[in-house]
């Protein structure tokens, strides 16, 4: 029982640091402000399905046909990104503007993109990877990868030092029968 235990315990912690470094890679910008963004909506399906996990990265110059993330304009959350094509590019007043729309919708988006906007072009996807990081932003899966894991390591370094504990008595008693003391 122990044994299979332990090797829950150190599953748990692999996963732990696995997820760990998962999701740190999708809040942090990593080599070359690489970023990932989940897909949440049907609206570039099939070629991104929900669920997906998109990895974005900047680049100098975007074209008709990129499928890119930007800051949307119309979000009603701050810093809301959208995964969306382009599918035209206007020039007015010095400044290029984007037109984009989503694969499955009928109609382009509403409004024009700036490149400010844009946060990068997509380089390639991971399928479903999306609803997992989604999930560990919740609270049952805060408890899942955090709460569980540490009661668990918790438990077994308790167990540990009570070992040690009765263990060290023990060489004590020992020790002082050895001795010939009667304490």
């Amino acid at each position: 029982m122990k044994k299979v235990l332990s090797i829950i315990v150190n599953i748990l912690f692999i996963l732990l640091i696995l997820i760990g470094l998962f999701i740190a890679v999708t809040l942090l910008p990593i080599k070359d402000n690489i970023k990932m963004y989940a897909v949440r909506s049907g609206s570039m399906a099939p070629a991104l399905p929900v669920g997906s996990l998109v990895v974005v990265q900047p680049v100098n110059n975007y074209k008709v046909d990129d499928v890119v993330t930007f800051l949307s304009s119309t979000a009603t959350k701050k810093n809301d990104t959208v995964t969306h094509r382009i599918v035209s590019e206007v020039e007015s007043g010095g400044s290029v503007y984007y037109l984009t729309k989503g694969d499955a919708n009928d109609s382009n988006d509403q409004g024009q993109i700036s490149e400010s906007q844009i946060k990068g072009k997509v380089i390639t996807k991971i399928s479903y990877a999306g609803y997992l990081i989604g999930y560990l932003k919740t609270l049952p899966g805060l408890i899942l990868i955090i709460i569980i894991p540490a009661t668990i390591i918790i438990y077994e370094e308790v167990n540990k030092i009570k070992k040690e504990a009765v263990a060290f008595r023990e060489r004590r008693r020992a020790a002082r029968k050895d001795r010939g003391e009667n304490k």
